[in-house]
């Protein structure tokens, strides 16, 4: 068809051009002034965050991942980067901790101080990776002001243990700012930079496997179709190490007992397909209406059925999608703000369990809310700049109050979890980890309360069934504590400490020989036990293997040099098999370290061993000491009254046996 013709139009005359002026401070725009920007996304992160300095620790990993992580006890760097820890392998991570450590010693402080500086720090690298990479510099400061102070980012910033999630973010933005600096000037230094904070963030956590991703979607952004291809080349050792460090990160897990097979059965293919069409859009709603947030969002289903959201998902995904290709040559910054939302976000969607929880969590989009913030600052950036900019500080206000209060949520692991029942009470996590706080305050009631209720809202829970089943066995409900840790170990969990209780259970119902494989199985897995040692010894005693049993307890002892309960019992198999000066050594071994309410009991098995190589004195200064500390214990009064008898002291020994039979436990 042909075309109307149009008339030119008409060109301005030439000018000569001439040097313009320099710019006065005056006509420079706010946000182009030399680190003002920078200065205020700083203290913008610190007024927010500040209070969560003083937070203490929270009994949901920062006990596992801190307290009493293996690796930071007696650190070394051989032992941060010698295998895997915590099912992970991130020494990078085991270092912050550490150096939180060194800052605050056994308080928290130090670890949200470095949280804190971390997040001001990575907030001054978004503005400077988007200011650089769209040259639309509003834009950027209004996306890395929003990612400085959003509420959504708190469970990040201000829990200790989640350390690893802002300083993965750190190397994985330096990694971007490298990249984009080596797009502008292509030498291999800034290539090899940007691969080497890749390296990093991948020691820091595996999530950052998804920057290579990002790295095509930068290209794409930069170059759309154009020049695209010789460009792949580059990417080969970042995808590389990305599917090196994705593997071992399935395998670690594997090691540390998470069968990632037997939870992900919870749900079925479809399930998992609404599920991840509904996390999608999930995140963008927290962002938007930024309150009710909480430690779990967990997945329920009414009546067999999902909630309406997760149907309509599919739907609203695809309109989405037909969107971005309408759009996405005419409108690129809108395909390059939903890139770096789904891109970091892909690893951390629901497609399988990797462990029992946390398929959808707050810090899962530390890095991907920067996408969306983009996405709203490019509409919004079309408005009249008075308007943009009162806007930008109502929602920094308002958003940075919300997060302040926040904070406090994270003041201590009840504060949290409580939270966590009031936003979302059908969660199994929340009841859970009420469970363990009431366990580790020796609220055994309390703690089967919680875990009851956590296995009723989700009977997959399996950690409630390792929980409840140690509750149980402290107050001395064997039967129920067997059944709790069977059914968890059925559930696939496989740890040294759960293998260990079945154990003990098993030998406290007499079954010793169904105990030694349990035993001998948490030995496997943590050869350093001395409670598995002693309690198997206990099995092969029980069982009639007294030189097994002898060899398991010496087992405990060098492990535990100081364990009075594994010293007592080898001595009194030594006693059997009239080996009595071992059983002396290990009495006395015992005496310097026991309690005053069991030395009593130890006396006067030393006492009896004196007595049977004829050493009459040291039996009877034994066992009066014995009668000193607890003047109502008959087997001292019996040893006694034999060791007179032996002496020729006759109403004496008479006397004691009398003595004997009043104090005799009925």
């Amino acid at each position: 068809m042909a075309k109307k013709y149009k008339k030119p139009a008409p060109q301005p005359a030439a000018e000569k051009v001439t040097a313009a002026p320099a710019p006065t401070s005056a006509g420079v725009s706010f946000f182009e002034r030399a680190w003002i920007p920078e200065l205020i996304l700083v203290v913008a992160a610190v007024l927010v965050y500040a209070a969560s300095i003083s937070n203490g620790f929270v009994f949901f990993d920062d006990d596992k991942a801190i307290l009493y992580n293996r690796a930071l006890q007696n650190p070394s760097f051989a032992k941060f980067f010698s295998g895997q820890n915590l099912g992970m392998y991130a020494p990078f991570t085991w270092i912050a901790y550490w150096l939180g450590s060194a800052i605050s010693g056994q308080d928290a402080w130090g670890y949200h101080l470095l949280s804190l500086a971390l997040h001001a720090l990575n907030a001054v690298m978004v503005f400077a990776f988007l200011r650089h990479l769209t040259e639309k510099t509003w834009a950027a400061f209004f996306a890395a002001l929003l990612f400085a102070v959003h509420p959504i980012q708190v469970e990040a910033v201000s829990w200790a243990a989640a350390l690893s999630t802002v300083l993965f973010s750190t190397f994985y933005l330096a990694s971007l700012l490298a990249y984009l600096q080596w797009r502008r000037s292509p030498t291999p230094l800034w290539l090899s930079l940007s691969l080497a904070a890749f390296v990093a963030a991948c020691l820091s956590k595996s999530a950052a496997v998804t920057l290579p991703l990002v790295l095509v979607a930068v290209d794409f952004y930069l170059f759309k179709n154009k020049q695209l291809g010789k460009f792949w080349l580059s990417k080969i050792p970042f995808f590389a190490l990305a599917i090196l460090f994705g593997l071992y990160t399935f395998s670690t897990r594997a090691q540390e007992g998470h069968d990632i097979e037997a939870s992900s059965a919870t749900f079925t293919l479809p399930d998992r397909f609404f599920m991840i069409c509904q996390t999608i859009l999930f995140y963008p709603v927290k962002l938007l209406v930024p309150l009710g947030y909480s430690i779990s969002y967990p997945f329920v289903k009414m009546n067999g059925a999902w909630d309406w959201t997760y149907y309509a998902a599919p739907v609203i995904l695809l309109a989405l999608g037909f969107f971005i290709w309408k759009k996405w040559r005419t409108e690129p910054d809108y395909l390059l703000g939903l890139g770096l939302y789904f891109l970091p976000l892909t690893v951390m969607l629901p497609f399988r369990t990797v462990g029992s929880f946390e398929l959808r969590s707050d810090r899962y989009v530390y890095l991907s809310c920067v996408g969306l913030f983009f996405l709203a600052a490019v509409f919004l950036e079309k408005l009249k700049p008075e308007i943009k900019n009162a806007s930008l500080a109502a929602l920094a206000v308002v958003l940075g109050s919300l997060a302040f209060q926040q904070t406090a949520v994270w003041k201590d692991g009840v504060a949290l979890f409580n939270n966590c029942t009031e936003k979302t009470p059908e969660s199994a996590l929340c009841q859970c980890n009420l469970g363990y706080n009431q366990l580790i305050n020796l609220d055994f009631q309390g703690a089967v309360q919680h875990y009851s209720e956590a296995l009723k809202y989700d009977p997959s829970t399996v950690e409630a069934y390792n929980g409840r089943g140690q509750a149980y066995f402290q107050l001395r409900q064997i039967p129920q504590a067997l059944e709790d840790f069977n059914n968890a170990i059925e559930a696939g969990i496989v740890t040294p400490k759960l293998f260990l209780n079945r154990g003990k259970c098993l030998v406290m119902l007499n079954r010793p020989q169904e105990a030694i494989p349990d035993l001998t199985k948490s030995l496997e897995l943590e050869p350093k036990s001395a409670e598995a040692c002693y309690f198997r010894a206990v099995a092969r005693e029980k069982t009639g293997d007294p030189e097994n049993a002898i060899r398991d307890y010496g087992g405990a002892i060098r492990l535990n040099p100081n364990y009075v309960e594994a010293l007592v019992n080898r001595g009194l198999l030594h006693y059997t098999a009239s080996r009595f000066d071992e059983a002396i050594a290990d009495y006395s071994a015992a005496l310097k370290v026991a309690a005053a309410n069991v030395q009593p009991m130890i006396l006067t098995n030393r006492a009896n061993a004196f007595l049977q190589k004829n050493m009459n004195a040291e039996a009877l200064d034994d066992v009066n000491k014995a009668l000193t500390i607890n003047k109502k214990y008959a087997r001292a009064y019996q040893t006694r009254g034999a060791i007179y008898d032996r002496l020729g002291q006759k109403d004496k020994a008479l006397q004691d046996l009398q003595a004997a039979q009043q104090f005799q436990p009925q």
